[in-house]
């Protein structure tokens, strides 16, 4: 009995099940491939687990899983079991992309897969099959940049309108961005679409389009500049040959990453030949003026002065000229508000910086003109505007003694009694 029992251990230790070792491995169909790929990968486990996790796949958007698959073989007195978590994912942006452990919990341990490094490259050719849905899906789909000018002056905008163009017998189910484009050396604003579908001809054909992305763009400095792409992911539903009960065709469903390339902008820098020394970027078509609420007051009344650029144009990226006044005149600090609505043409509206003066003395006190420059994109020369002289009239209140003027890049500064200069006109 002792012999029986023995053997009967020496079994059991040797057997291959006893020495069984786990294995918990993740398989990928490629390690490399095209961002218009499908990347198949496979964590299988040769023993039952429990509580399975996959990675978190950043990177990737899973097209279709988890499917799974157990097989048991009992072969010549040998029994192996297989089971496998299968994923299909779509890369989402170009480069080295890792994707992590997945875990499993087998027999109270947990285990885990080593990460795997796949490199996602430039988009490569499709099988020319007529019938295969991810060709039907490549020539029915695309991404154009479309800009509004090719080549401008720093300053001057341009409009890009990224545009899906898609062939009738396709049907987009879900978009999303991937890459979104950066706008270096520009200031940029996007501009709500409503994505309606409408029909225009492109490549000879006519197409479905949506207009997904329109941006302004003021190009900040002269030169080649690029405008990085947009890509977009796209899941479509592609027609098969097969019909349903009804006769109705049967779509099936296709993923496909799009980019609309990357595309370059000439920016023209400013000429040289006849630029005032006071021009400080604006361009654009403009209209100047300087105005105050009142022309007569008392001493230690206030009013206020408006300094203000009405027109279309890059209102919101150059500085208002600043306004002289004599010391008289206590001036404060001017309060800036723009009324700017900015569209597919560019900015339009106005800009204007108010100011607070209160007078300390009686007399007459002319603020002088103010001068305002700017470039004219379409005439290509440069116009100054200037404001006309105000007089404000204090009419009562204590006699100033000598006059000086707040210059706008001083405190106060003693004005000689020349002919020409700024002065106090007295009553």
């Amino acid at each position: 009995m002792r012999q029986l029992l023995i053997c009967c251990f020496l079994t059991m230790a040797l057997s291959p099940i006893a020495f069984a070792q786990v294995d918990f491995k993740a398989q990928i169909s490629k390690s490399e491939l095209g961002i218009n790929e499908r990347l198949r990968i496979e964590f299988s486990m040769n023993k039952e687990g429990d509580n399975f996790k996959p990675p978190s796949f950043n990177g990737f958007r899973i097209a279709a899983g988890p499917s799974q698959s157990v097989s048991n073989i009992y072969a010549n007195g040998k029994s192996s079991f297989s089971k496998t978590y299968t994923y299909l994912l779509t890369p989402l942006k170009k480069g080295k992309i890792t994707i992590g452990q997945a875990t499993i919990e087998i027999d109270g341990s947990i285990y885990k897969t080593i990460p795997v490094d796949i490199q996602v490259k430039d988009a490569v050719e499709l099988p020319k099959n007529p019938n295969d849905p991810n060709y039907i899906a490549s020539e029915s789909l695309h991404l154009v940049a479309a800009l509004s000018k090719s080549k401008v002056y720093i300053n001057e905008p341009i409009t890009v309108v990224y545009k899906l163009y898609f062939d009738s017998k396709v049907r987009p189910s879900d978009v999303n961005p991937i890459d979104m484009p950066e706008y270096n050396d520009f200031w940029s604003q996007d501009i709500p679409s409503r994505r309606t579908i409408e029909r225009e001809m492109f490549k000879g054909k006519l197409y479905n389009y949506v207009a997904w992305q329109q941006t302004v763009l003021y190009p900040q400095r002269a030169g080649k500049l690029p405008i990085a792409p947009l890509s977009l992911d796209v899941q479509l539903d592609v027609p098969t040959n097969r019909r349903d009960f009804f006769g109705n065709q049967v779509y099936t469903q296709v993923s496909r990453t799009i980019t609309a390339g990357k595309r370059t902008l000439t920016v023209l820098p400013f000429p040289d030949e006849g630029k005032p020394t006071n021009f400080n970027g604006a361009v654009g078509d403009f209209s100047f003026e300087v105005k105050t609420s009142k022309n007569a007051l008392n001493a230690s009344e206030s009013l206020q002065a408006t300094v203000e650029v009405k027109g279309k144009g890059n209102l919101k990226l150059f500085s208002l000229p600043e306004m002289a006044t004599p010391s008289a005149l206590e001036r404060y600090d001017p309060e800036y508000s723009e009324q700017v609505n900015t569209t597919l043409s560019g900015m339009r509206g106005s800009i204007k910086n108010t100011y607070t003066l209160v007078p300390q003395f009686q007399g007459k006190y002319p603020i002088p003109p103010i001068a305002f420059s700017y470039f004219d994109p379409k005439a290509k020369t440069y116009k100054t505007l200037e404001s006309v002289e105000l007089i404000i009239d204090v009419l009562e209140g204590p006699k100033a003694a000598t006059p000086v003027v707040n210059a706008p890049n001083a405190s106060t500064v003693a004005v000689p009694n020349v002919a020409g200069s700024f002065q106090f006109i007295a009553q």
